[in-house]
Formats: structure tokens, C-alpha cells, sequence
């Protein structure tokens, strides 16, 4: 993909400014301010493009050394040809008749002068410039590059009471994002924006270079409609340029600081010193943007500045003084002793880097501090060269942990094995035999030896030791879809000890509950459990991003969907997403990924719930985690069907070869849904609905009832709402789930004959969240308003369609339906008679302000009405417009 221009965004509020401060007669000048890429050129010139649509002259003159030395060099090509440029007096008065607009208007039409690298401009240009802001033929608006050497030009300026100074910011976070969607022309997946945030640091400059370069080395690519980074973030050739050219001039001891931060780092500012540079050294670097020097605790650290800075530098590092410079570092840290927890990290991997031997005690003290921040590829290279013969339980541990979090589940099935065999005291067989089970069911998908190893695990045990895998096994029947058996075992689990044991036990408890149907529960003991663990997270890592408290969220966000709930589920699981992505957190990204989509799924919203699943399914085919993949691939299909795309549903179900689908029902329901609408999408509802009752009475055979009740719903919407009816007034009040009795209403609805019960129900849908289903509703409900004759009703319903259709950012609904009465477009007047009508005027009024006759308006007013299904004033102050700016002022309605 090739993008001709970078895509100017995310500066409306300077350009607002500038627009402000040119319409200003008191304003001469506006100097943009700010450090190198920040974008002031760019902002430049969509301020003279937005002055010159305004109707100012707009000129431009670039700044040079070159021209510095040149009288005029920088705004002699703006003068008249004849300009006298030997008399200065007549000069400058040439040069104001030059600039001054048409027949001598006032300043609200001067031009607008724009200088890049202001402090470059020759003198004479800066004296003549000078002259034309007095005279107000002119506005200057001026970049300059900070932090940057004393300028007298200038200086001329800045004390001027008319010069305004605009310091430009790099982007934040949402910014990057916008930004880079907009270049793109689509969706991104987060932990890709996130990255090119954190490398560009937000300067537009260096984002847009990252971006080049990942679409060049074809690393940014897009898969199913989502933007994603496959490998390392590349630079570009002229990125890689810049940095050079910047690097290159700093020699002798600054280099060797360089350097030296560049392998090490950050390192405490006393190691820095007791290299052959100065105090002053350092602060040189870090006056040029270069070394970046800041306060950890009780002692000062020094950093490169920019980690693009520093992989330039690495790459012109030889390797032979490489493995020196580690050597050095690590004989250092050695000979002062370790300090800080991390300290021991370090000290292995500059030794192993310089070729160095590390003892296995120091290497196991370096791998659990990684493995404490999930540095997980970390805690595999420090223990890879560990001989068979000296691995201990501990390394076997740590490796299958790690291996198992990086996706080689096969390398960790064999080190977890092992450890197995050496696990001799009954704590350390049932840590080795929790990490093992996990492994060979999410990792290989091997449900069998999962029970099988559990089982066999639990007949060495002790009672405390068969109470922790009992519940152990309780997740994975549960998982299975073995509802009851897993809530008996789990029936004690808030008597448990063990505070992290008790957590995980209600976790999976709040799992089973939400599929009984007892959401509010649920949803109460997944909440406690989340912020229980979160305070504790928070308490023992202050300001340190953690992955131990997304997990939690992954139960909460489906506890909270099944409930109804889907606002507080996406801000849950959103601010979770982004806390595993900051702790680069693989597996709860996954799952939070997937459990988001699933929730937009069933509200409907599909292009949402793509990007969601696309994301997850991207994320576990990369690590390899395969029931993860099959999940977020039955997600994805299920939108492709509802969606029309039944192609897509196919090429997504892909995603479940090799997998037993059967043992993992949550992901086996999705499939079935998906197979289900490719069906009736390809003329064959018939089939679809006898695939949908089917998966129902296996997800009702298993106690998963909350999956029941989506299945028969969805069989309603594709016309079985006669023969599910029952069933699911059943399910609503058999649990409390608000999304079962609203799914209850709507199959009613859909059986009965009449048009205003099912019109009432898609506005509870309407006010859950789950839209698509409301708009069908609403769509049938208009068809039978109008088959009855009630036109009316028909436009209202067909108004409250076409606004739920519209949060789910698409013009069709995914249910076959009846031809509805289409929501009629107003005309112009009758818009704005509408609108005033809406804020409260009288007719009479009305007819004032639009200049017409009060039975005109009248007119206007009951052709709106008819075409908003609304018979006053007050109705219509609530009603959406339907092809207008939004809702009248203080409309009520569905939020």
C-alpha cells in the first residue's frame, strides 16, 4: 500500500487558534512552536490552505543557512520585479503597496506571510518583514524548531505585545491512533497502535516514517478487515537516515555514553560518571534530546532518550567491543553487589550477551524476576542453555511456564512433564500439575489427558491437595460444558483459605452461575473477585502495569454481557484490554479480545465485533494458542453470516481444524450460530433454524442455559418464533438475566399478530443495547402498523429501525424480513418548521421567523408528524430526526 500524503488530523484546536489570531487586528504574528517532527510544517500549511480559502493572500518563503547570508535571500522573490532595492525607504513603501488588499480594505483580508525555520531568516528580510506586520499589510505566522540556540531574529519578534507563541505537543495515545486509522483507511488492531505510539513517542514525523517502513517490509498488513503487525517494527530508509545524520555527530565520550545506554540502560547516573566523560557530558546529551536523565526512587538514572536512538546506535556497534562493554557492566554490578531486585536480571543477561558463564543460581534469580513481569521470551533465553542433567524442578517449571505463554505448547508439555516427575513435596506436584492442565487444554487442545493428568495428580494428594485440583478440574468440566458437575464441586468456594486459590474458585463459579441464567450473581461475585485483586495489584506494584488483574475482567465482561449489560462489559473489558496490552499480557489480550467481540456480536454491532474478533483470532494463531483461535474464529464467522458474507464464515470456520470443538461448547454454540445464518444468508432458513433448535437442546442438556436462550432467539429472528416462544419464557423466569426476558419478549412478539407489543420490545432491546435485534423488531413492527392500516405507527416504528440500525453502523438488518414502510425523508421547510416546533415555539412564532403564513406552517407540521409516526409537540421533542443533525434539543428516548 502506497499513501501519496500524510493525513493531516488531530490539530483542530491550533488551527481553530490561528483562524482566531488572524481574524484578530491586534495580532501581527504567530510563531509555531515545538521540537523537530512535531508536525509545525504540516500545521503551517493547512493554516495558509484554510487562509487562503478565506480569501487572504497567502504567500511562503523557507528560512536557509544558505540564504541566511543573503540580503533579501529569504523574501526577495515576493517583492515586484522593479523593486528599488537600494533605497530602503522606497523599498519598504513598494513593499506595503505590494501587499496591501484590494482596494485598500482593512486588516481583516491582509496576507499571510509563512516563514519555515524563522530563526534561519537573513536580517534585511527580518527588518522588511518587521515593517510590513506594523503596517498591517501583513500576518506572519512563523516556525520555529525547540529547543534551539538564542535566534535575534528571533528575538525581534517574540517581545512584540502583537506575537502570539502556539507550542505544539507531540499526539497522544488516541491521537497516534486517529491518525494512523486515517493514513490506513481502516481498522487497527490496538496492541500495533499502541506500539507505534510508544516508538513514535508521538512525533508525526517518526509515526509516519514507522508506518512507511512497516508497509515496505510488508509487517503491516491487513487480514480480515484489521490492520495488525506481524513481526518486529522495521525502520525506514529515511528514518534510519535522520537518526544517522543525528547520531553521527556526537563523538569521543558522548559516543561512548551513547553507547554504553544503548546496551545497558537506563543505568544509575554514578555507573555513567565512572565512565571517561563528565557531568557535563551528559547534560550536553541531554540538552540535544539525545540521553533522557529522571529520578527512580532514591536514585538518578540516565536513559537514551529515544528507543529509535537507540537501535541506530547498536547496529554501529562492533561486536567484539559489544561483548566488551557487557563484560564491563557486568563485572561492575557484580563487584558492587546487587541492589535492586531487577539487579540480578541484568547481571545474567550481560554476562550471557558477553559470552560470559552464569551459574544456574544466579540464571533461576534472573528468570523469576522476568518471569514476575511476564517477560516470558526473557525467562526461555535465560534457561535454554540450562544442561539436561543440572535442571532442576524449578528450570523445568519456569521453561514449560514460558514456553507454554509464547505458544510453543509442545516444548512446554515436555518441560512440564518433566517437572512432574520431579515434583516430590505435594505443593510443588499440584503448582507443576495446574500449569501442565492448563497447557494441554488451551495450549494443545487436549481435553482427555487434561482430566486424565488431573485425576491421576490428585490420588498422590493429600486432602488440601485434592481440594485445589478438584477445583482444578471443576474449570475444565466447566469449560467443557459440564455446568452442574462443576457447581457442585465448586459449591465451598468462598470457605477457601487460600486467598489467590479462593479468587480463582469464584472466578469459575461466577462462570457456571452466568450460564445457569443467575447473571446478577454473577456479575456481583466476578465484580468482588476483580477488584479484590485489582487493590491488591495496585498495593503491591504501585504504578506498575499488571496482567494478574485482567483476568478477572475476561469472567466480569461475560457475566456483564449475558446480563443485559453490554455498556458496563465494554468499559470493563476495554480498561482491561488496555492494562494487558501495557503489561504485554498475551493471553487475557486474547480472551478480553474475544469476550469484547462476543459482546458486540450480540448487540448486534458487527463491524465492531469484527475488529474485536480479528484481533484475538491474529493474537492466538500467533502464539499458537489453538482453542483461543477456534473461539475468536467462531466469533468471526458468526458476524461474516450475519452479515451477509457467508464466503468469509466459511474461510473463519478454518480456524477450528484440528480442534474438538465438541468438548469446548462456548465455542462449539458460536460455530453452530455461524453455520446457521451462512444458511439462511444462502436461501435456506429452514435448515438454519433446525441447526439452531438442535445446538439448543444440547446447550440445555449441558445447563448451559444462557447459550440456549441465544440460540432460540436467534431462531426466532430467522421465523421460529412460534415453536421457541415457550422455551424461552421458561429461561427468563427460571434466571434474572434482563437479556433472556427481553430475548422472551421479542420471540412473543414475533408469534403474536399485532404490531405494538413488538414495537415495545424493540425499544427495550433498544434500550439493552442489543440493536440488531430491535431493528428487526421494529422493521416488523412497521410492516404490520402498515398492513393494518396504522401509518402512524408504521413511521414511527420504521423511524426507531433506522436509529437502532444506526448504532450498528449499517443500513441493513440480518434477519430476513417483510418489505417495511421506509422512514420518509423531511423536506427542507418541513425540517425546520419540525425543529423550531421541537424547541417550543407557537406556530404563530414560527411563521414570524421563516416568513410565512401560520397555516403554511401548520401544513409543514402535520407532514411531519405523519412522517415521524408523532401527534404533538411533546412527541416530537423526542423523536429522532431521521435524515437530520441528531435529535431535537432535550429529546428523550432510547440512549
Amino acid at each position: 500500500m502506497t499513501f501519496r500524503r500524510w493525513p493531516f488530523a488531530c490539530r483542530d484546536g491550533e488551527v481553530a487558534a490561528f483562524r482566531s489570531h488572524l481574524d484578530d487586528a491586534r495580532v501581527l504574528a504567530l510563531l509555531l512552536t515545538g521540537p523537530a517532527g512535531v508536525g509545525k510544517s504540516r500545521l503551517a500549511e493547512e493554516c495558509l490552505r484554510q487562509a487562503g480559502r478565506a480569501g487572504h493572500r497567502v504567500e511562503r518563503a523557507v528560512a536557509t543557512e544558505a540564504h541566511s547570508a543573503l540580503p533579501l535571500g529569504a523574501l526577495g522573490h515576493l517583492l515586484p520585479p522593479d523593486a528599488p532595492l537600494t533605497d530602503p525607504v522606497r523599498l519598504f513603501r513598494t513593499a506595503v503597496e505590494a501587499f496591501a488588499p484590494p482596494g485598500g480594505s482593512g486588516r481583516s483580508r491582509r496576507a499571510v506571510i509563512w516563514v519555515d525555520d524563522l530563526p534561519l531568516l537573513d536580517n534585511a528580510s527580518a527588518v522588511l518583514l518587521g515593517h510590513l506586520l506594523r503596517t498591517g499589510a501583513v500576518f506572519l505566522l512563523g516556525t520555529v524548531r525547540t529547543p534551539a540556540p538564542a535566534s535575534d531574529v528571533v528575538d525581534s519578534f517574540a517581545p512584540d505585545p502583537g506575537t502570539r507563541r502556539l507550542e505544539l505537543s507531540p499526539f497522544g495515545a488516541a491521537e497516534s491512533a486517529e491518525v494512523v486509522r486515517r493514513t490506513l483507511g481502516g481498522a487497527v488492531d490496538h496492541v500495533t497502535l499502541r506500539c507505534l505510539a510508544e516508538r513514535s513517542r508521538g512525533i508525526p514525523l517518526l509515526l509516519r516514517e514507522l508506518v512507511t517502513g512497516a508497509l515496505a517490509a510488508g509487517q503491516l498488513v491487513r487480514e480480515n478487515g484489521l490492520w495488525r503487525l506481524t513481526g518486529a517494527l522495521p525502520e525506514s530508509a529515511r528514518l534510519s537516515a535522520v537518526m544517522r545524520t543525528r547520531l553521527d555527530r556526537v563523538v569521543g565520550p558522548r559516543r561512548r555514553v551513547l553507547e554504553l545506554l544503548s546496551l545497558c540502560g537506563p543505568l544509575p547516573l554514578d555507573a555513567v560518571s565512572a565512565e571517561p566523560c563528565g557531568q557535563e557530558d551528559v547534560e550536553a546529551l541531554e540538552e540535544q534530546g539525545l540521553v533522557r536523565v529522571r529520578v527512580d526512587g532514591r536514585r538518578t538514572v540516565c536513559a537514551v532518550d529515544h528507543p529509535l536512538f537507540g537501535e541506530v546506535v547498536r547496529r554501529s556497534i562492533p561486536s567484539a567491543r559489544r561483548r566488551d562493554m557487557f563484560r564491563e557492566q557486568a563485572d561492575r554490578l557484580a563487584a558492587q553487589g546487587p541492589h535492586r531486585r531487577e539487579d540480578a536480571l541484568r547481571l545474567a543477561s550481560w554476562r550471557l550477551a558477553a559470552g560470559l558463564p552464569v551459574g544456574l543460581p544466579t540464571l533461576l534469580a534472573a528468570a523469576r524476576i522476568a518471569r514476575h513481569v511476564r517477560d516470558y521470551p526473557t525467562v526461555v533465553k535465560l534457561l535454554a542453555g540450562v544442561p539436561r542433567r543440572e535442571a532442576d524442578l524449578d528450570v523445568w517449571l519456569l521453561r514449560g511456564e514460558a514456553h507454554h505463554h509464547t505458544g510453543d505448547s509442545a516444548a512446554a508439555e515436555e518441560c512440564l512433564r518433566n517437572a512432574q516427575a520431579l515434583a516430590e513435596r505435594d505443593e510443588d506436584l499440584v503448582t507443576v500439575v495446574m500449569e501442565r492442565t492448563q497447557n494441554l487444554y488451551w495450549g494443545l487442545g487436549d481435553a482427555r489427558r487434561t482430566f486424565e493428568v488431573n485425576r491421576r495428580a490428585a490420588a498422590r494428594l493429600d486432602a488440601v491437595g485434592r481440594r485445589v485440583l478438584r477445583i482444578n478440574e471443576a474449570a475444565y468440566r466447566l469449560y467443557a460444558g459440564r455446568v452442574p458437575d462443576a457447581l457442585r464441586l465448586l459449591a465451598d468456594a468462598d470457605d477457601i483459605a487460600v486467598p489467590r486459590l479462593r479468587m480463582w474458585a469464584q472466578l469459575q463459579r461466577s462462570l457456571a452461575l452466568c450460564y445457569v441464567g443467575r447473571t446478577d450473581e454473577s456479575v456481583r461475585l466476578a465484580r468482588a473477585v476483580h477488584e479484590e485483586l485489582t487493590a491488591a495489584e495496585r498495593e503491591q506494584h504501585p504504578g506498575c502495569a499488571s496482567s494478574h488483574a485482567s483476568g478477572p475482567a475476561i469472567y466480569r465482561v461475560a457475566a456483564l454481557t449475558d446480563a443485559g449489560r453490554g455498556e458496563e462489559a465494554r468499559a470493563v473489558g476495554r480498561e482491561a484490554f488496555e492494562g494487558a496490552v501495557a503489561a504485554q499480557a498475551l493471553t487475557p489480550q486474547i480472551w478480553l479480545a474475544a469476550h469484547l467481540g462476543r459482546c458486540e456480536l450480540i448487540a448486534g454491532h458487527l463491524t465492531t465485533a469484527q475488529e474485536w474478533f480479528t484481533e484475538a483470532l491474529g493474537l492466538a494463531r500467533a502464539q499458537g494458542f489453538r482453542r483461543a483461535a477456534a473461539f475468536a474464529g467462531a466469533g468471526l464467522a458468526a458476524v461474516h453470516a450475519q452479515a451477509g458474507r457467508p464466503a468469509a464464515a466459511d474461510e473463519a470456520l478454518t480456524s477450528l481444524d484440528g480442534i474438538d470443538v465438541e468438548r469446548q461448547q462456548a465455542t462449539f454454540f458460536m460455530r453452530q450460530l455461524a453455520l446457521a445464518w451462512s444458511s439462511a444468508v444462502r436461501g435456506t432458513p429452514r435448515a438454519a433454524v433446525r441447526m439452531l433448535l438442535t445446538a439448543a437442546e444440547r446447550a440445555r442438556e449441558t445447563g448451559m442455559t444462557v447459550h440456549e436462550g441465544w440460540l432460540l432467539a436467534d431462531a426466532a429472528r430467522l421465523g421460529a418464533a412460534a415453536r421457541v416462544r415457550v422455551r424461552l419464557a421458561e429461561l427468563a423466569a427460571a434466571g434474572d438475566s434482563g437479556l433472556t426476558a427481553a430475548r422472551a419478549d421479542l420471540a412473543a412478539g414475533l408469534a403474536g399478530p399485532g404490531h405494538r407489543a413488538l414495537r415495545e420490545t424493540a425499544e427495550q432491546l433498544g434500550r439493552l443495547g442489543i440493536d440488531m435485534a430491535g431493528a428487526e423488531a421494529a422493521r416488523e413492527a412497521s410492516a404490520r402498523a402498515a398492513g393494518a392500516g396504522d401509518r402512524k405507527a408504521a413511521a414511527y416504528a420504521a423511524v426507531l429501525s433506522r436509529r437502532l440500525l444506526g448504532r450498528c453502523r449499517t443500513e441493513r438488518v440480518s434477519a430476513p424480513s417483510p418489505q417495511p414502510v421506509e422512514a420518509r425523508p423531511l423536506t427542507r421547510r418541513e425540517r425546520n418548521v419540525a425543529r423550531l416546533a421541537a424547541q417550543g415555539l407557537t406556530s404563530q412564532e414560527i411563521a414570524v421567523r421563516l416568513v410565512l403564513s401560520v397555516r403554511t406552517v401548520d401544513n409543514h407540521l402535520h407532514r411531519a408528524y405523519q412522517k415521524l409516526g408523532v401527534s404533538s409537540r411533546r412527541e416530537l421533542a423526542a423523536a429522532d430526526w431521521p435524515d437530520g443533525p441528531g435529535r431535537a434539543a432535550g429529546a428523550g428516548g432510547i440512549r
